[in-house]
């Protein structure tokens, strides 16, 4: 039984598995699959993020009640980021303050993230009979628009545009229950097509009326289509979009907006050799959300055909193989549809620790290669090597039953696979590279680096403090796309990341009690490897406040300060330094950011966090300035550079009276 859980923010978790009487067991996954832990209990520190909960049974015998007990706390003085969506036309149950986020004034709120279609109105309803609960929806950058303590909140939204739904309490927490609504614009061009209840044959057309959404980081709109899904009992759902105009994109997404299958031309081609996309998925009954997507901005038409089977699907089966073993096969609509794409399972028993070398190539499709423990944790996975579409997994495993998926990251057609397996002892390893404070080490990552727990490159690093100091670990590389993983003396994590410092390196910020710490660089999927760079930098003393406000600054006042790895790690990869800003009366403030090492960057909220305004370059130059008229309360002032974490430097803060 699988279950989603989303961190908007890290700290400790504890999952107790009770009320049973079989032999279940807790399995914690992350997003990719990957095993975090297991077992009947599960304590331990945990990234913010989204993850997969399974009550497993160790035998199909293994059946029966059971109760999951989770409580969470989390780290003092971090933003919270990592909503968990909610849709348009939704009901979710919460219990208040339990994800651990806090206002700047402390005081709690839940949050979740809201992805419009078309423009419209939006409803909210929330109630509790255990206190009083405010609802305020929010703008995609933090902009308060509507808020409401009677129970019900209604505001204009608009098409292709996200939304912040937050819950907050003027007396006490407890359980509520948070209703979404939307109504389209009778104007709005971007609808649905249909509500599909049963197997249905559709022909439609994507045009410039149709919904869109601006694709992050190029501005380039993605024009499409979408139907609501609603299924009446647990079943197989068959999808197959095909386009003489372009190549279609399916996306299947469950009520609250979470991406639950994907294909661009896994389904082969038509009778009129146009590509399809297919999507073959078991499901649960409720709601869902079907888009059909246009490559080109000029769309075109496209036919859709739906195939509802009630009950369990028929299970895809995995053949053996012996490793050295060539398999030749071919993907196409009728083959197994699985999270990494269509993929060809296959199943192999290694009888001794050693090395297993599989390779996958494909002249009609982009290749992907998958392996997974008996369990179908994710162990490693590879769809590229050295820009070509080859997929080649080398893993230093121990005897046991491992599972391949041989995969098409999209497209279908035939492959062929060979396989190789070098028994020998898997050396323990034993050297670990020490870390000078506040220094750096070059390595490469490759043949003479111990093994992980994926039976990947891993190498291992210590240092010691002497006494208690804020720690910054960070791997830099252009050929590796790194993973860094904390270790205290004990052997426990106590902080892992992949890509905070960019699209492909991990920094790590934490405050460490005294004593000796390990690192484990590593890439955090198949690879063969590459140079890279850990520098480590410390700061002895108490922890910093990190995201809790500095100090305080008044109207006719100014203070001096530095941006470093001991500020707050703000959301846009950058560190910040907040202030607390109290008006006694309702004025104009004038607010000044000056600085000659960072182009400087304001952003000022009000106690709850909404975004009151921010500015970039108004100041002159690269200084920025913020002049406003507030009414009289308490004001928090982000102090942060315009770029990224390698921007820092010292900076003045200044706020006057514009009256």
């Amino acid at each position: 039984m699988p279950y989603r859980l989303d961190l908007p923010v890290r700290g400790q978790i504890k999952i107790d598995l009770t009320g049973t009487q079989s032999n279940l067991a807790l399995i914690l996954r992350d997003a990719s699959g990957v095993r975090i832990d297991g077992g009947s209990s599960i304590h331990r520190s945990i990234e913010a993020g989204s993850y997969v909960l399974l009550i497993n049974g160790q035998t199909a015998a293994d059946l029966g009640p059971y109760a999951i007990a989770l409580a969470f706390s989390a780290e003092p003085g971090m933003l919270c980021g990592h909503f968990p969506n909610i849709g348009r036309h939704q009901t979710v149950n919460g219990v208040f303050a339990g994800a651990g986020c806090l206002a700047p004034d402390g005081s709690p709120y839940d949050a979740y993230q809201l992805t419009t279609d078309g423009g419209g109105q939006l409803n909210l309803t929330i109630a509790s009979s255990d206190f009083t609960p405010i609802v305020t929806l929010q703008s995609g950058d933090g902009r308060l628009l509507n808020s409401s303590s009677g129970g019900t909140l209604s505001a204009i939204v608009s098409g292709d545009s996200q939304y912040f739904v937050v819950v907050t309490s003027a007396d006490k927490i407890g359980a509520y229950q948070l209703t979404t609504d939307f109504q389209a614009a009778t104007d709005e061009t971007c609808r649905s097509q249909k509500t599909i209840a049963d197997s249905l044959g559709d022909a439609a057309t994507i045009t410039a009326g149709s919904c869109y959404m601006t694709l992050p980081g190029s501005g380039n709109l993605l024009y499409y289509n979408y139907y609501n899904l609603t299924l009446p009992s647990a079943g197989v759902v068959d999808l197959i979009a095909a386009s003489p105009d372009f190549t279609a994109t399916l996306n299947l997404l469950d009520a609250a907006g979470n991406l639950l299958a994907s294909d661009s031309g896994g389904g082969g081609y038509d009778s009129n050799n146009d590509p399809q996309a297919s999507v073959h998925v078991q499901l649960p009954a409720g709601n869902y959300r079907l888009q059909i997507s246009s490559d080109v901005t000029s769309g075109g038409n496209y036919t859709l055909n739906y195939t509802f089977t009630a009950g369990n699907p028929q299970p895809c089966g995995a053949a053996g193989f012996n490793p050295g073993d060539q398999l030749a096969g071919a993907l196409y609509s009728y083959s197994c549809h699985t999270s990494m794409g269509l993929a060809d399972r296959y199943a192999v028993t290694l009888p001794s620790a050693g090395t297993l070398d599989l390779d996958m190539n494909s002249f009609d499709f982009d290749t992907r290669l998958v392996l997974r423990d008996s369990k179908d944790n994710l162990i490693v996975n590879n769809d590229d090597v050295d820009g070509v579409t080859d997929a080649h997994i080398s893993a230093d495993l121990p005897a046991g039953i491992y599972r391949l998926l041989a995969a098409a990251t999209s497209g279908a057609g035939r492959y062929l696979s060979t396989t190789k397996f070098t028994p020998h002892d898997i050396a323990p390893c034993t050297y670990t590279q020490t870390l000078d404070l506040n220094g750096g080490f070059i390595q490469r990552l490759g043949p003479n680096s111990c093994r992980g727990a994926n039976g990947q490159p891993v190498d291992w690093y210590s240092f010691a403090l002497g006494v208690d100091s804020l720690v910054l670990a960070v791997m830099t590389s252009s050929e590796v796309d790194g993973f860094l993983t904390l270790y205290d003396s004990s052997g426990n994590i106590v902080r892992w990341d992949d890509n905070s410092y960019g699209s492909s390196d991990p920094l790590i910020v934490q405050h460490l009690p005294a004593g000796t710490y390990k690192l484990a660089a590593r890439a955090a999927s198949g690879s063969p490897g590459g140079l890279y760079e850990v520098d480590l930098r410390t700061v002895p003393g108490p922890r910093p406040p990190f995201c809790a406000p500095l100090a305080p600054i008044a109207v006719g006042g100014s203070v001096t300060g530095n941006i470093t790895y001991t500020g707050c790690q703000f959301n846009g990869a950058t560190f910040a330094n907040i202030y607390t800003l109290s008006i006694a009366a309702d004025s104009v403030v004038d607010l000044r950011l000056n600085s000659t090492d960072f182009d400087a960057y304001l952003v000022l909220w009000d106690s709850k966090g909404n975004l009151v305004d921010e500015d970039d370059d108004s100041g002159g130059g690269t200084n920025a300035r913020i002049t406003d008229s507030l009414p009289a309360g308490t004001y928090f002032v982000v102090v942060r550079p315009f770029g990224d974490y390698t921007d820092h430097g010292a900076y003045t803060l200044t706020a006057k009276s514009g009256n």
